[in-house]
């Protein structure tokens, strides 16, 4: 009659010191496609924000703005909300909705808000830059009935519209790819990596 026989110690242990060092082959790599991940994670909703904003704007005829504004939680849209030009968060509204961002969607009661999201969910340690044309920070743009940029955003200091968005991860990982988000004086909004250096490919930045 054959015994059945199980791993020896030694056996055990060179399973599991093959494990462990798969894991920590393996986990680095991980960690970067997972910030990669949030990188563009953070940049497809403000892309989304922008261009509902401009839709809005040519289907109603009227200005509509897009707003990014940074929350105590990140994950929870409420009425801490400050407009930001490091904002991962971001609103669509008629008016400002500075501090008032937990209003419902309405059209009639102020800020007008048309649309809303935390983007803490899927962006978490994102960090964001929105900059106008002359590289100084901002936090609106406004479009008008025919979907391009307004000169200044429809706030009541006359703010520079964004004209562009960096969104780069904001642990120590030179692993990672930044992204960028751009918005144009016509009202064209488009997603680039700016590590794409070829003029010709339409990922360039």
């Amino acid at each position: 009659m054959q015994r059945n026989r199980g791993f020896s110690l030694i056996e055990l242990m060179v399973v599991i010191a093959i494990l462990g060092l798969l894991l920590a082959i393996g986990i680095p790599s991980f960690a970067t496609w997972l910030r990669n991940v949030q990188i563009r994670n953070a940049a497809e909703s403000l892309q989304s924000g922008l261009q509902f904003a401009r839709t809005e704007a040519l289907r109603r005829n009227e200005r509509v703005s897009f707003w990014a504004v940074s929350l105590t939680d990140p994950k929870v849209m409420d009425n801490s909300c400050a407009r930001s030009a490091s904002g991962i968060s971001w609103v669509v509204s008629r008016d400002d909705p500075n501090s008032a961002c937990l209003t419902d969607i309405s059209e009639t009661t102020s800020p007008r808000i048309l649309q809303k999201k935390a983007a803490g969910d899927g962006a978490l340690n994102v960090l964001v830059s929105a900059t106008d044309s002359a590289s100084t920070g901002s936090s609106c743009v406004t479009f008008n009935g025919f979907g391009r940029v307004e000169p200044k955003c429809a706030d009541t200091g006359l703010s520079n519209p964004i004209a562009r968005l960096v969104i780069a991860t904001a642990v120590t990982d030179s692993n990672t790819r930044p992204l960028e988000v751009r918005v144009s004086a016509g009202g064209v909004i488009r997603m680039c990596d700016p590590a794409v250096t070829s003029s010709g490919d339409p990922r360039s930045c």
